[in-house]
């Protein structure tokens, strides 16, 4: 076999050049095998169907291949892959010696193995292994970051902003787009877990965390109950109603359309004709409250022309003007949030509706990659050529990430944002987007819990499950699939109502309540938890399998979470008044009945609508305190087993 191999640290890797084969070895056993392609170089986008692959160099932890071709050429061209092993990290970098369309390497695991990863999905699977997922390019709709790992300890990042595709089929398939050079790493652990942390550590662990007050009672916002027709007079019957049905809140948030026109940032006076005395309700309720922001500057405001004479939002990529947004509310332009005027001029405002008004933060939506301008080559795949022009020259995730560092800089307190790249280290509340108010996993419930163990994975701990119900922009949320929702969704990290409960009838807001309150019991728990996410990476909300790594039963749980020691299993379908349960190892205590289960054991639980099937672990003794107490004074259980 013509290989060259490099090893460190129990890590080998083999370079087979005739085909070119990559495998990863950890302690002789294969884990992770870069596909052989040679015959698809043609399709590949590299300049040249490479029928030459040479070792140009070696030492003890690098390799460099020399490929040789000439498709697309009447002359030969060159590019160069280059590995690098350091410390259990293994760097791919490519370089041509012209700019290429895409370059493809394709990694598949070897033997049966489940991945994780990525970020939201039109089919929110958990692990990633039953579905095809692409992205072409992939960039930011919600929560993306570049990450992907496999329950034997491999991860694979992308840690930088250059633009790329990504297939997910049987492997992994990385293609870097329009560029001469393209890179991205590869790390090998033990285990999972602890890959996971590492991967994490490098790309940054949580900086800041939350208020106190956002992880212990839930935030109640405007927008399912009043859409753009919130006023003055709707909010504070929101308020108003909260405080009737006694219900545990921490925030009022004004949503869309409390705005004049989109991007002043001032008031609609004759919806809001006193915006100061408003908040002082709220305030005087018991209440924070907070405001729906966005960085979108709609055409017929006032700040359009100022920000376009200044130069302050992002050019187009051809023209020489601004470039047209169109989003969900017009036509727009978009603030060049990487221009510091720019951001001088949006702090300004946001400070003034904090000054101005009594503000006390803002709910921070936009920033997605895919509104960022860019120009696409014509044909079947997608490929951005040229880019909006910006004053730090940034790439569409680029935008994402800077948006949330204008956050973490300027407005960290009580922000909620729902996108993301490599964002980890800033700590915001990361809000899933919008659910549809339906039960599947085609971003219905059970993809609210399928993605929250995806951003757990992937390194972003203070969840908000978006709005307990759904949008209700396709269909009505019934009162099974709320209170189902509510059972699923009010133990998660951050928790957020739109949906009153009293729009049902008064057993839906007592269940609501009680499970709200669970959650203000075990109030020290999630600060406690918060504070070791920001420390050492550990999920607040966590997938069975990151605690019980060797059990193949919890590699594929995708409908149970841990909140600590707390096993949570909502009911995700309709109609269903029993479950199966997957109980792990251990001595667990049943929340309902106070008996001990000894696990690994499955289980059947019944579920009324009115019951989450809930476990405990014994040997918690903060935990089994505070569960005990909320079962005596909340949920009139007692605590010696009848």
């Amino acid at each position: 076999m013509n290989s060259s191999i490099i090893s460190q640290e129990g890590v080998l890797i083999r370079v087979q050049t005739k085909p070119l084969t990559i495998t990863v070895y950890r302690e002789e056993k294969p884990l992770l095998k870069r596909l052989s392609n040679e015959v698809d170089y043609e399709h590949s986008g590299i300049p040249g169907n490479f029928y030459n692959i040479v070792v140009e160099h070696k030492d003890e932890k690098s390799i460099v291949l020399k490929c040789e071709g000439n498709y697309w050429s009447p002359t030969k061209s060159y590019a160069r892959l280059k590995l690098v092993l350091e410390k259990r990290l293994l760097e791919v970098s490519w370089e041509a010696e012209s700019e290429f369309d895409y370059i493809s390497d394709t990694w598949v695991s070897v033997g049966e193995t489940q991945w994780y990863g990525q970020g939201q999905l039109i089919i929110q699977t958990f692990p990633l292994n039953s579905h095809i997922i692409e992205m072409k390019p992939f960039i930011t709709g919600n929560i993306q970051p570049p990450l992907w790992f496999t329950r034997t300890g491999v991860a694979i990042f992308v840690d930088n902003y250059q633009l790329f595709d990504t297939r997910f089929d049987r492997g992994l398939t990385i293609r870097g787009l329009n560029t001469k050079t393209f890179s991205y790493k590869i790390l090998i652990e033990n285990s999972l877990v602890e890959v996971r942390k590492r991967a994490l550590k490098r790309i940054g662990l949580p900086e800041r965390m939350p208020d106190k007050r956002v992880l212990t009672k839930p935030i109640f916002t405007t927008w399912v109950e009043y859409k753009q027709e919130v006023d003055q007079e709707k909010v504070l019957k929101f308020v108003k109603d909260i405080r009737e049905h006694d219900f545990p809140c921490s925030v009022i948030q004004i949503d869309d359309k409390w705005e004049k026109k989109y991007g002043e940032y001032t008031f609609d006076e004759s919806k809001f004709p006193d915006p100061a005395n408003m908040v002082k309700a709220i305030h005087d309720a018991g209440f924070l409250a907070t405001l729906w922001v966005h960085p979108f500057i709609n055409r017929d405001s006032e700040s359009y022309e100022y920000l376009k004479s200044r130069r302050l939002l992002v050019w187009d990529p051809e023209k020489d003007e601004p470039a047209e947004i169109m989003w969900w509310n017009g036509s727009a332009g978009l603030i060049d949030i990487s221009n510091p005027e720019a951001r001088k001029w949006l702090d300004g405002k946001l400070k003034n509706l904090k000054e101005k008004s009594g503000f006390d933060g803002f709910k921070f939506d936009g920033g997605d990659a895919y509104f960022f301008p860019f120009v696409k080559r014509n044909g079947n795949i997608v490929r951005p050529i040229k880019m909006g022009r910006t004053y730090g020259n940034i790439t569409p995730n680029q935008y994402t990430d800077e948006w949330l560092r204008f956050i973490f800089e300027n407005h960290y307190d009580l922000a909620e944002a729902r996108v993301g790249y490599l964002a980890q280290k800033f700590g915001i509340i990361a809000r899933e987007g919008d659910k549809e108010s339906s039960w599947g996993l085609d971003n219905g419930l059970y993809a609210a819990v399928t993605q929250a163990l995806t951003l757990s994975m992937t390194g972003y701990p203070y969840i908000m499950p978006d709005m307990i119900g759904g949008n209700q922009y396709k269909f009505k949320c019934d009162k099974e699939l709320f209170i189902r929702w509510v059972e699923a969704a009010a133990l998660m990290p951050i928790v957020e109502y739109s949906i009153t409960p009293w729009t049902y009838d008064v057993e839906t807001v007592s269940i609501a309540r009680k499970y709200s309150l669970l959650h203000v019991y075990l109030g020290d728990y999630y600060v406690s938890l918060a504070r070791k996410a920001k420390e050492n990476g550990d999920p607040i909300l966590s997938p069975l399998v990151l605690k019980y790594p060797d059990d193949d039963k919890c590699a594929c749980i995708n409908d149970e979470y841990l909140i600590g020691n707390l096993l949570v299993a909502p009911v995700l379908k309709r109609n269903c008044d029993e479950r199966d349960v997957y109980i792990p190892e251990g001595k667990w205590i049943d929340f309902w009945s106070n008996k001990e289960i000894e696990g690994p054991v499955e289980t059947s639980s019944k579920a009324p609508l009115e019951c989450l099937p809930l476990y405990f672990e014994a040997h918690d003794k903060e935990l089994a305190a505070a569960i005990r107490k909320a079962r005596k004074e909340v949920f009139n259980l007692k605590n010696d087993g009848s």
